[in-house]
């Protein structure tokens, strides 16, 4: 019906939907194919509010062995995402299959061959953000689903949290499909409106998370008093993360292959303290040249709308466990008082909500999901 009303007349749709509460498994996904079965549009349903097992899912972060080869080496993924994407798939599969063939999706319609498939699209909406992007993975990189693999045109994301580590970030990023294509690097559509929270998740002490694709971010015009709250807030965010910077990296130096330069005669403790003695000093001046920073620099205003970002500048991982506990959630309530409306928190919850992602990217003179012309 919401299809319809954006232009896609008498198309197919077909749900799948899988639910294990104990594997705190819930997910659930829709195809949409054209009324001449040429296009198809594979949506993943993201974390439902009400639903405890969809949010365990989410929370389920226990890193697990990708199935796949992406270069060789072995990869591991957040488990709540993909063991949910796995549930569907074949599924999936099978109606793609259907709709490659120049048949219909819906297995009621007969087996009659009309427009083969030619171009396949992927998205979701933060959990169904992420299972689009695994989705993506597994066609591009299994060689069972070379055939649906050359169908696939982009991957569109929305809020969708990270699914791996650096590693398998760099992994995704430079392979190739069939034809030759970087389809995760460079036809992967990331997009993260304003201060949204979900896509710097899971947080650092968690894993060492990483994006990959391209991404694109919304950002709102700030007032000069919203310019230094945005400052205070950047300032106190990195102060939270000091501690946890130097715990994580002192037990990496502890715990760490010993250099040869300190010599068998310091022994294992005197090489210890050697490395941690030469550490301190520079976190020490490392916070400083912060503090200097956040002293003397003009935050970059960029005009509102989406801008794209690349490199260190897209959403990584938020730094410490107070973004996630305290400061979004904070943010989503204020939001809803007059006086700090406004204030750009570092993170917000409130910016999540799939209605800031469909009313800023909503093209002008087209239908909207109520039928209304925008």
């Amino acid at each position: 019906m919401i299809m319809e009303r954006m232009g896609l007349q008498r198309n197919r749709c077909k749900a799948f939907e899988q639910r294990v509460d104990a594997l705190f498994v819930a997910s659930t996904a829709y195809l949409i194919q054209s009324e001449d079965r040429r296009v198809a549009i594979l949506c993943y349903r993201g974390t439902q509010p009400e639903d405890v097992i969809s949010t365990l899912a989410d929370a389920d972060v226990a890193p697990e062995r990708l199935s796949i080869d992406l270069d060789g080496t072995e990869h591991y993924v957040h488990a709540g995402f993909y063991r949910n994407m796995r549930v569907t798939r074949y599924l999936v599969i099978e109606a793609l299959d259907r709709a490659v063939k120049g048949q219909s999706i819906l297995p009621e319609d007969g087996d009659d061959a009309g427009e083969k498939l030619q171009k396949l699209y992927i998205t979701g909406h933060s959990l169904g953000g992420a299972m689009a992007a695994l989705m993506a993975v597994v066609l591009v990189k299994e060689p069972a689903y070379a055939h649906i693999a050359d169908k696939l045109e982009a991957v569109y994301t929305f809020g969708q949290p990270l699914i791996g580590d650096a590693g398998f970030a760099r992994a995704c990023e430079q392979a190739v499909d069939n034809r030759g294509v970087h389809v995760l690097r460079d036809r992967l559509l990331r997009y993260v409106y304003s201060r949204d929270a979900v896509p710097h998740l899971p947080p650092r002490p968690v894993g060492r998370y990483a994006p990959f694709g391209r991404e694109f971010r919304y950002e709102k015009a700030m007032s000069p008093v919203n310019v230094a709250f945005s400052r205070l807030s950047d300032a106190v965010d990195e102060l939270a993360s000091l501690p946890g910077d130097i715990l994580e990296t002192m037990s990496e130096l502890l715990q760490g292959p010993q250099p040869s330069s300190a010599g068998p005669a310091y022994g294992s403790i005197g090489r210890d303290a050697l490395r941690v003695g030469c550490f301190l000093p520079k976190q020490a001046l490392r916070f400083m040249g912060a503090a200097a920073r956040w002293a003397t620099s003009v935050p970059s205003q960029l005009p509102e709308g989406w801008h794209e970002r690349t490199g260190a500048a897209r959403s990584g991982s938020m730094q410490n466990l107070s973004g996630f506990t305290l400061v979004a959630p904070l943010a989503f309530f204020a939001v809803r008082l007059n006086l700090t409306r406004t204030l750009p928190f570092k993170y917000s919850f409130d910016d999540h909500m799939p209605t800031h992602y469909i009313s800023r990217l909503a093209p002008s003179g087209v239908l909207s999901e109520f039928g209304d012309v925008r």
